[in-house]
């Protein structure tokens, strides 16, 4: 009976000792507070209980987002309005705080403004008992302060696109879904918003935008085949149509399968100039694994008269990446920049 007592108290000790490292590895997140230290610079600060490396952050940013994936952690209180603290107001817009997925944090920052990507930093500030100060996951970055030049130069390159007429694709839609993600994410969803968001801003800066479609209807017909619903999409392009850009969500049977990549139709040069700064601004912006320009003949490519270009945005079949097509923040990111290229090309 001393033996079994021994061995269950053992036992008992054990398995708690293993609760306990368990659960010192997992930080809590208590306040989150955002402060506008002068004109450009700022910080985020999410105070938190438990342990918290530097390799358990990860971010990403894109003009005007920020995104932090932090492992190890859950989001505690700062998940509802009250933990939440925004002293920068003007330019910090948005804020979302909560689980992606276990054991893991997701915090996203909309911004007025773009901000300086490389000037973003953090630090891990342990705790101070003696100062009473409690431990504290700290992020730094610069907003992009405009000088009167540079807004000029920034107006005259947003002017260059006046009277352009550009043919904006949104793909799938209606009888057609398109690819659909682990979570149920459908890319005609997907496609849709970002399409309408960039129609507002090339619209905003004097561009005449033509939208294949505006809901989630099929362009010609439910009962169309697909090469008649496909060549319908070509057809709503105006005879001085300039540009078009076809919009979509990758997909494949292996989920880690990840990235975002760009096309063109083989033979015309100017297609695969706009392929290659609509690949270079949605590396930039989104910052995901990039997997090049690449010459496809995709129906809305290959019979298309116009300078034409199809993006894959990211894969709606990988869990990281259906999250974040999902998410607001990445699709405005993915708006801006489509239509940052767009601009490029007419500027360059």
């Amino acid at each position: 009976m001393k033996k079994f007592l021994a061995f269950f108290i053992l036992t008992v000790f054990f398995c708690c000792s293993i609760f306990s490292a368990a659960e010192a590895k997992s930080a809590e997140f208590k306040e989150l507070t955002i402060k506008q230290l002068d004109e450009e610079n700022f910080t985020i600060e999410a105070e938190f209980k438990g342990n918290l490396k530097i390799g358990d952050v990860n971010i990403r940013t894109g003009g005007q987002y920020l995104l932090l994936d932090i492992d190890n952690s859950t989001p505690g209180r700062i998940s509802k309005v009250s933990g939440i603290t925004n002293r920068a107001k003007d330019f910090v817009t948005k804020t979302f705080v909560g689980t992606v997925q276990q054991n893991q944090t997701r915090m996203s920052f909309s911004f007025a403004d773009t901000i300086v990507e490389n000037s973003v930093k953090f630090t891990i500030q342990p705790e101070d008992k003696k100062n009473n100060q409690p431990a504290r996951l700290v992020v730094q970055f610069k907003k992009n302060v405009v000088s009167q030049s540079d807004s000029q130069n920034n107006f005259s390159v947003s002017r260059d696109v006046t009277d352009k007429v550009i043919v904006i694709d949104a793909g799938h839609g209606g009888s057609d879904s398109g690819a659909r993600g682990h979570y149920g994410t459908l890319e005609k969803d997907v496609t849709l918003y970002v399409a309408l968001r960039v129609q507002k801003l090339l619209t905003d800066a004097g561009a005449k935008v033509i939208m294949t479609r505006t809901t989630d209807k099929d362009v010609a017909s439910a009962q169309a085949s697909n090469s008649r619903e496909l060549q319908a999409r070509v057809d709503v392009c105006p005879p001085d149509t300039d540009i078009f850009i076809s919009i979509h969500c990758n997909a494949f049977s292996n989920p880690n399968s990840n990235g975002m990549e760009t096309y063109y139709y083989s033979g015309s040069p100017q297609s695969r100039s706009l392929a290659v700064l609509l690949n270079e601004e949605l590396a930039k912006h989104g910052g995901r694994h990039n997997r090049g320009v690449r010459t496809a003949n995709f129906y809305v490519l290959r019979h298309n008269p116009h300078v034409a270009s199809l993006v894959e945005l990211a894969f709606i079949t990988n869990y990281e990446e259906e999250n974040l097509l999902s998410d607001d923040d990445y699709q405005d990111a993915m708006a801006i920049a489509i239509v940052n290229a767009v601009k490029r090309y007419f500027n360059e």
